[in-house]
């Protein structure tokens, strides 16, 4: 497949060099399959003519939400239940569910990991259609997430690191391996959590903090608060959301006291 390589672009949306959308996501590298037409978001494969069978997706409403409660699983007796994933008004936007190692999950990537060595989760809008999966090994020394969006394409991982002086973060590492940003937090029992882009500036929070929402309507006191900086695009805001709404894949609770 070949690239247009485009020197001297900075990362961000650009015009779609093809010309088959009017803007096409830029890592700073190349050009990735992310593009937008008007207010509608998709995927498109850079390169040559894309066949009628693999026309451009409809990217998940899911994905594009500015804030949103989730539902935090609390019942230690039990090996896993579905999380709600809730809009401010009380509308329910979609639902973090374990893929079952007995259906046909749809993905060919899935397909290739072994259910019984991988923690394989999925991200379901309220449609009902898979927005993103999660994968990890249940046996590592290191939490490392691999992200996949609606085609089966790796958008990205989900990495711990560990800086000076024992500081541990997650790190977000694009589709070419490209850190694009982290996950940080001063201290990750008081659930004051912090997604910062490359540059260091802040594009997500993880609270508990539910100031401007109608309390009435949350009633579950371990839930927490995603809110998503405006201007969040790409790549980037696919490992924000993968990360923010399943904490508990992509981050070791019993490592980080969450």
């Amino acid at each position: 497949m070949t690239q247009v390589q485009r020197p001297g672009h900075v990362e961000g949306w650009q015009k779609d060099p093809y010309g088959r959308h009017e803007l096409r996501f830029f890592d700073g590298q190349r050009w990735t399959p992310y593009v937008r037409d008007g207010e509608t978001s998709g995927v498109d494969e850079p390169g040559g003519p894309v066949a009628e069978t693999a026309a451009t997706a409809t990217r998940s409403p899911l994905l594009d939400e500015d804030l949103l409660v989730v539902e935090r699983f609390t019942d230690l007796g039990r090996r896993w239940s579905d999380r709600a994933l809730t809009r401010p008004d009380g509308s329910q936007a979609g639902t973090l569910r374990r893929a079952s190692p007995g259906v046909e999950l749809g993905m060919r990537g899935v397909l290739q990991h072994d259910v019984t060595k991988n923690d394989v989760v999925e991200l379901v809008d309220e449609r009902g259609s898979v927005a993103l999966t999660l994968i990890r090994p249940l046996v590592a020394p290191r939490t490392a997430v691999e992200v996949r969006d609606v085609d089966d394409r790796v958008a990205g991982r989900i990495v711990q690191q560990t800086l000076r002086r024992d500081e541990t973060t997650y790190a977000f590492l694009g589709p070419n391996g490209r850190f694009l940003g982290d996950l940080q937090a001063e201290n990750w029992v008081g659930w004051d959590l912090r997604i910062v882009d490359s540059h260091g500036r802040e594009v997500a929070t993880i609270t508990r903090d539910f100031a401007g929402l109608d309390l009435a309507r949350f009633t579950r006191p371990d839930d927490y608060v995603v809110r998503i900086a405006d201007g969040v695009h790409g790549p980037l805001r696919t490992l924000v959301v993968a990360c923010a709404l399943s904490l508990e894949v992509a981050v070791r609770p019993d490592a980080r006291g969450l």
